[in-house]
């Protein structure tokens, strides 16, 4: 990376040039297949024709508006996402990143319960700053450990405004999916305290796990949901929206929120035209198929290699497999960019969340260059 920008994160000295649906094309004309879609935004593929032609469209029209004005592109955005999370009579506002998007829900959390706290699982990642952020000056945020039931009965829950539930975090523990049971005890106990169910669908949305919405893996509804990434597909926009039952609390107790990009127009027609796409082309059911075909092609490299893997996780086309202590994950990972592979690295571990465009043939090849460094 040049020294004219600020190394707040690692990257190659590659320079990108085009990227077209699952594929990116650098300054020497290589050819990458992306199995993180940019950073996991990318569902519906790079550069989409459509998309494209949606924005040429829209900045003839109107790209920003600000607050005097009215904008039918959010209110159909607004009914929309109502639909697909399965509310009604509820309201939305739409911003530009997921991490604006989670702090305004625990905003709106903390201002209509009247109480301070938020409840997270420990391997979730909520944003990079404020409420969601994880640290340990953030005197808000209460944590209960993945998948332990007991660590539930040590949290107070009478001082939690809302439990900001993550179905399948990508980040800080690279791919791994809450247990039903687990779920559905933090629900019970939540809905009985009065605590707001907030659904962080920032990464899990818009098909990425086979649904609409990771949370409908779950048998609950929640009050709040919170998209962004792929929502605009790369285009920064994210969302935060409410039931019902907020929205005649909001308009009894309301408070002032206003950002420069806050309900654009530009962001709020791409992603409609982002969610005609994927219900066009049957992207969810695509996303289950593939990711379901892609699961078993990592399994039989499991099955392989059983003293060099250690698991396999998948749901829908949000993937990992997490190697033993014997192999060094992070050089597979540099050998698999060098023969054209963008894919995520962690804790031994590599991630793949490829857009829910992505050919079986493509996945064949990652999967035989697997198979030959793991041979090595």
């Amino acid at each position: 990376m040049r020294k004219d920008i600020i190394p707040f994160y690692n990257s190659s000295d590659k320079l990108i040039t085009k990227s077209e649906d699952c594929y990116l094309f650098d300054s020497e004309g290589k050819k990458y297949i992306d199995f993180e879609s940019g950073v996991w935004c990318a569902n519906i593929g790079h550069s989409n024709k459509q998309i494209i032609k949606r924005i040429n469209e829209q900045i003839k029209e109107s790209i920003h508006h600000g607050y005097h004005f009215r904008n039918k592109y959010a209110e159909e955005l607004s009914v929309k996402l109502q639909q697909l999370i399965r509310f009604e009579n509820g309201a939305s506002v739409f911003l530009s990143s997921g991490s604006e998007a989670v702090n305004l829900s625990i905003t709106l959390a903390r201002h209509l319960t009247g109480k301070k706290k938020i409840l997270k699982i420990d391997n979730s990642y909520l944003s990079a700053y404020g409420f969601g952020q994880i640290s340990d000056e953030n005197e808000s945020l209460v944590t209960v450990r993945y998948n332990d039931l007991d660590s539930i009965t040590k949290v107070d829950f009478k001082d939690i405004a809302a439990f900001v539930v993550e179905t399948g975090g990508a980040s800080v523990e690279m791919v791994r999916f809450p247990d039903n049971e687990y779920i559905n005890k933090l629900i019970e106990i939540s809905r009985k305290n009065n605590c707001l169910i907030i659904a962080e669908e920032v990464t899990t949305g818009m098909g990425r796990l086979g649904k609409w919405f990771g949370y409908q893996h779950y048998d609950f509804i929640p009050d709040i949901v919170v998209t962004g990434k792929a929502l605009g597909n790369g285009f920064p926009i994210s969302s935060v929206t409410i039931n019902s039952n907020l929205t005649d609390k909001f308009e009894q107790n309301p408070f002032r929120y206003a950002q420069s990009h806050q309900n654009d127009p530009l962001g709020c027609s791409i992603a409609l035209e982002t969610i005609k796409i994927i219900e066009t082309n049957n992207l969810i059911e695509k996303s289950k198929i593939t990711g379901d075909y892609f699961e078993q092609q990592l399994d039989r490299i499991n099955f392989k290699y059983p003293n060099k893997i250690k698991e396999t996780r998948a749901r829908g086309l949000m993937l990992a497999i997490e190697f033993n202590e014997s192999i060094n994950g992070e050089l597979i990972s540099q050998q698999l960019f060098e023969n054209g592979f963008v894919v995520g690295y962690k804790i031994n571990t590599l991630r793949f969340l490829p857009p829910l465009t992505i050919k079986d043939s493509d996945i064949d090849k990652l999967i035989s260059k697997l198979d030959e460094l793991l041979k090595k």
